[in-house]
């Protein structure tokens, strides 16, 4: 799908598909190719998982499609066995495995590039994990600058933020606040740009107000390069308790999104936050579960296409000055 402001938007699929290796997921990544998608957010999991096998992306992978991986589902992984673990770690062995792990992404990018003969992983998303404590800045910016040494087949390199520590409350990630990534990446000279995923942004500030602002907080730092739409919600839903970073999708009109009502995320915040990116050029999109979890193909689909159409919609310049916040 192509939004009216002519940017191609990416869809974290992997977030609302079947379980891996069912035949509903097949028939779920055959009936994207009928959204007219420009590209999958792409999840590098687990060593040995199915979405790391050329094979698997050959099957359910349009041929036209462009990939943004993100590292966070290992990173996840990793931080539950190791809290050192991360590109910002002061610990080396923690920053080494991190930086170990991102080789992989860079094989991926390569091997793909050699085998379709162009670039397909247009953008990766790192981390800064583990956070304060156990990380810094200066580590963040060494494995930053290392990686940025290396052939990533044309790959943009984006610090996803995530929800920051913030007193009194339980985090959902807990790592650098988005003023410290932010001055991380000012000293690399805007090789590496930022990323706001909306709902973790509003997990972090308990409010769809922080959203916003982290969106205009990267936009005037000339440094916002992505910006995927997430939901969350301040009560407990299907999704889980109150604050959860479970990806819910937005509310709105559309039958499909009927049980996400509780979602903080609608069409006046979608509009609100790209009003905020002031025209940055962008990696735009979203990534939302689906519930319940054993909706059937057709109820993923339409969810699917009624998020995607609301952040294209929203993206239209002329409908989003007059209404956004």
């Amino acid at each position: 799908m192509t939004a009216r402001n002519g940017a191609t938007l990416v869809l974290g699929a992997y977030a609302m598909a079947p379980a891996a290796g069912t035949p509903e997921e097949s028939a779920f990544y055959d009936g994207l190719r009928e959204v007219d998608l420009g590209a999958l957010e792409f999840p590098l999991l687990a060593e040995g998982a199915p979405s790391l096998d050329p094979a698997w992306i050959a099957r359910h992978v349009a041929p036209g499609w462009d990939l943004v991986v993100t590292c966070i589902p290992r990173t996840m992984q990793r931080l539950g066995q190791s809290p050192a673990y991360g590109l910002a770690s002061d610990h080396d062995e923690g920053r080494r495995r991190a930086l170990d792990d991102l080789a992989w992404v860079r094989t991926l990018a390569l091997g793909l590039a050699d085998r379709h003969g162009r670039q397909v992983v247009t953008a990766v998303q790192v981390h800064s994990a583990p956070g304060p404590g156990l990380g810094s800045g200066a580590a963040l910016a060494r494995s930053l600058e290392e990686a940025l040494s290396w052939d990533l087949a044309g790959a943009a390199l984006v610090v996803e933020h995530c929800d920051a520590r913030v007193p009194g409350q339980e985090p959902a990630k807990g790592f650098f606040p988005l003023a410290d990534e932010l001055e991380v990446l000012r000293g690399l000279g805007g090789r590496v740009g930022a990323g706001i995923n909306w709902g973790r942004s509003a997990i972090e500030g308990r409010g769809a107000a922080t959203a916003t602002k982290h969106v205009a907080a990267a936009a005037q730092a000339r440094l916002l390069r992505a910006l995927i739409f997430s939901g969350a919600a301040a009560g407990p839903t299907a999704w889980g308790p109150a604050w959860e970073d479970g990806h819910l999708p937005p509310r709105g009109d559309d039958p499909a999104l009927a049980a996400s009502a509780d979602s903080l995320l609608g069409p006046q915040e979608v509009r609100a936050a790209l009003a905020a990116a002031d025209g940055a050029d962008l990696i735009l999109g979203a990534k939302v579960a689906v519930r319940p979890l054993d909706a059937d193909v057709a109820t993923r689909l339409a969810v699917a296409r009624a998020t995607l159409e609301m952040v294209a919609r929203g993206a239209d310049p002329g409908q989003r000055g007059a209404t956004a916040v």
